[in-house]
C-alpha cells in the first residue's frame, strides 16, 4: 500500500475498524514510513505524526479540551541534519547500521589519529592526566575498548566522559543503540560495531553537521470521550507517539514497536469507546510528545492538566505493543499491587498473555510524572519476539502483533472494572 498517501490524502477508511488488528497495521505502516521521518525533531516528522493523531482524533469523534487536540510545549535537544560522514583507514561506515553518532555530540570535521585503550593496554590515571595537560589528545580519538573491564574501573569511567580532553570517543558495541540529548557536549562520541574496527586502526575522517535547538516546540494530542455516569472520574489511556526521528540526510529510525505499535492500540481504544461501547466514566486518550527527549510531554502535562489530577481514577500506559509471545511487565505493579491483582485475575481467567510480570517505580516511560505526583498508574510492555530497540531495524514488516489483541482485552476488561 501507498503508506504516505494514507497521511496526505485520504483518512484510513472505515472498513478497517470492523478488524482492530487491521487498523493497527494500517497505523503503524503509516507512522514508519519515510513521510514522517522517524517521528522526530527534524522534518518536523514529530508534528506530522501528531497532526495524524488528531485527524484520527477527530474522524473517531473524541472530544477536545483545546483547539486541535493539541498541547504544545518547549524544549531543548541536539539534532544532525545534514551529512553523517565516517571513514575508517580509508574504509567508509553507514550511519545507523555500522556506527551512530551519540546524541550530545558536537559538530565536527577533519581527520584525526586514534588511541586504542584496553584492560590491557591503559595507562594509569596519572599519566593520562600527564598526556592531557601536554594536549596530547587534543587532536586524536580514543577507542574505548572496555570488554572484560569491571564496570567501575575509574580510569575507564573517566575516559567514558572524555576526562583527558580528546577530540572524540569511539565506544564499541555488539549492538547499536539511538538515542535523543536535550544538551550539547564539546566534544564527538560514536558508537562503533566491535565487529567495523580493530586495534590496527590508523585513522578516521568524520563529518558531522550538528545543530542545537533551544526552544524545539512539540506537542501532547488529547482527546476524551465524556463518561454516561461518571464524567467527573477519569481514566486516561496513554502512549507515546515520537520516535528517535533521523540522524543526517539519510538515516530514520522507524520506530515500529517503539511506539507506533502503542498508538495503534491507543487508537483502537478511541474507536471502541466511541463507537462501539461509550464508557460509564470519562476516557482520555493521549498521545505524548518528546516522551525519547526524557519525557518532557508527559511532564509538562501533569503540570498543566486541563482538569484536577485528583478527578483521575487511573492512568494506563502503553508502550513496546507489538510483540507479547513472553508476556507483559507492569512497571509499577510492585506500587499498586491492588490494581496488579485484579489485573491478573482478569488475566487467569481469559488466559489472553502467557504470564503478567511486575516490576518498581522506574522513570522509563510517561507512566511516571503521574505516579509522582500521586496518581496511580502502570506501563505496560509486551516482552518476547524480535529485539530490534531503538535502532534502524524496527521496522513494521518485523513486527508481530502476537498479543496485540489479547492486550487490547486486557486492558479493556480492566478498564471497564474501575
Amino acid at each position: 500500500m501507498n503508506k504516505i498517501l494514507l497521511f496526505i490524502g485520504v483518512l484510513i477508511p472505515t472498513a478497517f475498524f470492523s478488524q482492530n488488528l487491521e487498523y493497527a497495521k494500517t497505523v503503524i505502516d503509516t507512522l514508519t514510513s519515510s513521510h514522517f521521518s522517524g517521528r522526530g525533531a527534524l522534518d518536523n516528522g514529530e508534528r506530522k505524526a501528531a497532526e495524524f493523531i488528531a485527524k484520527e482524533f477527530e474522524k473517531h469523534g473524541l472530544n477536545s479540551y483545546v483547539d486541535n487536540y493539541f498541547q504544545e510545549f518547549l524544549s531543548p535537544i541536539n539534532v544532525f541534519p545534514g551529512k553523517i560522514q565516517l571513514e575508517i583507514d580509508g574504509k567508509s561506515l553507514k550511519a545507523g547500521k555500522n556506527f551512530l553518532v551519540n546524541p550530545s555530540s558536537k559538530r565536527v570535521k577533519g581527520s584525526f589519529e586514534v588511541v586504542w585503550y584496553d584492560a590491557k593496554t591503559v595507562l594509569s590515571e596519572n599519566r593520562l592526566k600527564k598526556l592531557a595537560f601536554r594536549n596530547y589528545f587534543t587532536n586524536k580519538f580514543i577507542v574505548v575498548d572496555d570488554e572484560g573491564v569491571d564496570k567501575n574501573d575509574p580510569v575507564f569511567r573517566l575516559l567514558r566522559v572524555n576526562y583527558f580532553n580528546a577530540a572524540g570517543i569511539i565506544f564499541l558495541k555488539d549492538k547499536l543503540t539511538h538515542s535523543l540529548s536535550k544538551k550539547r557536549n564539546d566534544f564527538v562520541s560514536l558508537q562503533i560495531l566491535r565487529d567495523e574496527i580493530d586495534k590496527s586502526i590508523k585513522k578516521i575522517k568524520i563529518n558531522i553537521n550538528q545543530k542545537f535547538l533551544g526552544d524545539y516546540k512539540s506537542q501532547n494530542v488529547i482527546g476524551f470521550v465524556e463518561g454516561s455516569e461518571h464524567p467527573d472520574s477519569i481514566i486516561i489511556l496513554s502512549a507515546h507517539y515520537d520516535h528517535l526521528g533521523k540522524l543526517g540526510d539519510d538515516v530514520f529510525f522507524p520506530g515500529a514497536n517503539d511506539n507506533a505499535s502503542g498508538v495503534a492500540l491507543l487508537l483502537d481504544f478511541a474507536y471502541h469507546y466511541t463507537h462501539k461501547y461509550p464508557p460509564t466514566k470519562t476516557v482520555v486518550f493521549i498521545a505524548f510528545g518528546a516522551e525519547e527527549i526524557g519525557l518532557v510531554g508527559s511532564q509538562y502535562f501533569v503540570q498543566n492538566p486541563p482538569f484536577d489530577l485528583n478527578s483521575i481514577n487511573f492512568v494506563f500506559n502503553m508502550d513496546l505493543m507489538g510483540t507479547g509471545s513472553e508476556g507483559a511487565m507492569i512497571v509499577n505493579g510492585k506500587i499498586f499491587e491492588k490494581q496488579y491483582n485484579r489485573l491478573t485475575k482478569i488475566n487467569d481467567k481469559h488466559n489472553y498473555l502467557p504470564i503478567i510480570k511486575k516490576r518498581g517505580k522506574a522513570a522509563n516511560s510517561d507512566h511516571y510524572w503521574f505516579s509522582e505526583n500521586g496518581v496511580p498508574a502502570f506501563f505496560i510492555y509486551l516482552m518476547g519476539g524480535i529485539k530490534a530497540y531503538h535502532d534502524i531495524y524496527d521496522v513494521s514488516d518485523t513486527l508481530p502483533l502476537t498479543k496485540f489483541e489479547d492486550t487490547f482485552r486486557l486492558i479493556r476488561d480492566f478498564v471497564d472494572e474501575l
